[in-house]
């Protein structure tokens, strides 16, 4: 550890030295983001898939967006989840009214009632996405 004196500024990066103009950003230097810190909380019941088409693009998930599913959470009403289907994944909002209902929010809005779906299965609720430009 390098000993630090009274009143003198201890941040290492100020004590590099520079050939050149030094960046205006260098008094800003913050601690680097940590993606599994930011969108992970419960690491061992997380996982990631990768969504395919345009359902759900009213909701911010573009086509080829990574999306962050932790199977731990309860779906509840609102909540944008991943199901199995009938064998195929779906990303859809789940609505639970009187009838629970897996919805797109795209312009054909097409709704699944799940009551009348024969093999149906919740994988996780997405918590977050990562769109990809």
């Amino acid at each position: 550890m390098i000993p630090v004196k009274k009143g003198e500024d201890n941040f290492l990066h100020k004590k590099q030295k520079h050939s050149g103009f030094p960046s205006p950003a260098g008094d800003y230097v913050e601690n680097p983001i940590n993606m599994n810190e930011l969108l992970i909380q419960r690491s061992s019941s997380t996982f990631l898939m990768r969504f395919k088409g345009n359902d759900m693009l009213l909701s911010g998930i573009k086509h080829n967006a990574i999306l962050v599913i932790d199977r731990s959470l309860k779906a509840k009403n609102g909540d944008i989840i991943v199901a199995c289907v009938e064998g195929e994944f779906l990303c859809r909002e789940i609505m639970i009214t009187e009838k629970k209902l897996l919805v797109t929010n795209c312009h054909k809005n097409r709704s699944i009632d799940i009551e009348q779906v024969l093999d149906f299965e919740i994988l996780g609720v997405v918590t977050s996405s990562i769109n990809m430009y």
